[in-house]
């Protein structure tokens, strides 16, 4: 007698272990997005250490002092400092930096929502003077 073999009865609500073909794609373009993220980062990296990156990290490690200097100074003009009157100093500084063209309009946006998320430090640090 021979015997054959039966296939084994594919049960209700028992998933299959083949992998989607969606999920495949997505490692894939996962994978390159880090490759691609990387190779920025070493072009980054390069680009900061020739002489034309190292001069604009300077430039812009010395417009960051100025703003802080100024900052500085308004906030010490302030009898009682407030969130509305450290926000009011900041609108009055990007406006200045706007008007000067130190800083491109495109920036202001990034720096403002920076500077007003340093509020509850700006106010330790104050009172911890005062």
């Amino acid at each position: 007698m021979a015997t054959t073999k039966k296939k084994p009865a594919v049960k209700a609500g028992v998933k299959s272990n083949a992998k989607k073909p969606a999920s495949n794609a997505k490692k894939g373009l996962l994978a390159a997005g880090l490759v691609a993220g990387a190779a920025l980062g070493v072009a980054t990296a390069y680009y900061l250490n020739t002489p034309k990156g190292k001069k604009m990290l300077q430039q812009a490690e010395k417009k960051a002092l100025e703003l802080q200097k100024k900052l500085m100074k308004e906030l010490s003009k302030t009898k009682k400092l407030t969130k509305q009157s450290y926000e009011e100093v900041v609108e009055k500084l990007m406006s200045y930096y706007v008007k000067t063209k130190d800083i491109s309009a495109s920036e202001v946006p990034e720096i403002r929502d920076y500077l007003m998320s340093k509020w509850k430090q700006i106010e330790k640090e104050y009172k911890s003077v005062k």
